[in-house]
């Protein structure tokens, strides 16, 4: 495996998950600065702060397994290729 993870091609490979991963980040912090929908902490705010939370730390780990997944089948085709 190289020595950093997120090279130019795997960052290239895994856009399809940062930019929802920057959208869901740009609402989290959107709805913590502004409560277009009323004052106060009440529930329906406490559940979608869950929501994207929960959304944005799945979809955070599932592109750090992927980025490891593209970077070990890049490893390996390299050692093929030199075989």
């Amino acid at each position: 495996m190289s020595a950093r993870l997120f090279d130019r091609d795997t960052l290239l490979d895994l856009t399809v998950n940062i930019v929802p991963l920057a959208i869901l980040g740009f609402f989290f912090v959107v709805f913590i600065a502004l409560n277009p929908w009323g004052s106060g902490f009440t529930l329906e705010r406490g559940l979608q702060f869950v929501l994207v939370g929960w959304m944005f730390v799945g979809l955070t780990i599932l592109t750090y397994y992927a980025a490891k997944a593209i970077e070990t089948e890049d490893d390996a085709e390299e050692e093929a290729a030199e075989h």
